[in-house]
């Protein structure tokens, strides 16, 4: 699928002719920031979250957004209705300015929407673990090497996706938030170690308005035998039961009941939200 136009900083432009140089300083540092969003049918999900979020990670790094999200979201807006009524996946990306003459610049690129196979979430996916962090955590900045790396290595290895761990402490998916269940209670990674979703946010949520016990606790991969279910999360995913890390199965080696419960909330949750929104 094509998508004919992008936005840089307010200007709708072909697709073809929008561009950065490579000049630029900021590809350099990796000083910029950016977010994902989910669109289905012209609505964004979620999209002031995200954009709040952008503002955040932005200010993490001592970087002024040059435009303010609600002129983002105008622009946003403008593009969908000039791309037609597609789904995709809104990349939003800020360059910040390393010297007095750069420009600060934000650009909104709409991509394919990744899709999984159905089998991901019936069956339960695979992963294996990736030794590495991202330089500050919390903040979702271009500075994805560590991310790549662990992606490719998932592909080299056959399955879906890649753990990062830290000294044995997992701490995040390389494009995902993880979560995992220890005696009916749900257990993620604390905030400050790790990026914290819009998915995940509103699936911590959602887990406690069905009255489950939900903790932010470090997860160990020698503690992999204690957890009855894992999940991971993460904007074009939404929820993707894991049923082997590794060489280890988790629990029984299915999808559990918590995690099935919680994906019918959050799909639910998502029509909801969508259909409130057309």
């Amino acid at each position: 699928m094509d998508f004919e136009h992008v936005i840089l900083n307010g200007k709708i432009w072909p697709a073809t002719e929008a561009k950065v140089s490579l000049y630029s300083p900021a590809l350099f540092s990796s000083f910029g920031v950016y977010e994902s969003v989910e669109v289905i049918e012209r609505v964004p999900f979620h999209l002031r979250d995200h954009l709040a979020r952008l503002a955040e990670s932005a200010e993490m790094i001592e970087f002024s957004l040059p435009y303010s999200i609600y002129d983002i979201a105008s622009w946003i807006s403008q593009l969908l209705q000039e791309n037609g009524p597609q789904d995709c996946l809104l990349r939003i990306i800020a360059l910040g300015v390393t010297q007095a003459e750069d420009e600060a610049l934000v650009a909104v690129l709409p991509q394919p929407l990744p899709r999984y196979p159905d089998s991901y979430y019936w069956e339960g996916a695979s992963v294996i673990t990736f030794e590495g962090c991202r330089s500050l955590p919390a903040c979702k900045s271009l500075n994805t090497l560590v991310n790549y790396l662990a992606r490719r290595q998932a592909i080299r290895s056959g399955v879906h996706e890649a753990i990062l761990r830290t000294g044995g402490e997992m701490t995040e998916g390389s494009r995902s938030n993880i979560f995992a269940v220890r005696r009916d209670e749900l257990l993620t990674p604390p905030s400050d170690r790790a990026l914290s979703g819009i998915t995940r946010d509103i699936t911590i949520r959602l887990a406690l308005e069905a009255g489950y016990r939900v903790s932010e606790v470090p997860l160990n991969l020698m503690d992999l035998s204690h957890y009855s279910e894992f999940f991971i999360t993460s904007t074009s995913m939404h929820i993707i039961p894991i049923v082997r890390i590794g060489d280890a199965l988790v629990g029984e080696g299915h999808v559990g009941p918590m995690t099935t419960d919680l994906m019918d909330r959050f799909e639910q949750y998502h029509r909801d939200y969508l259909g409130d929104k057309r």
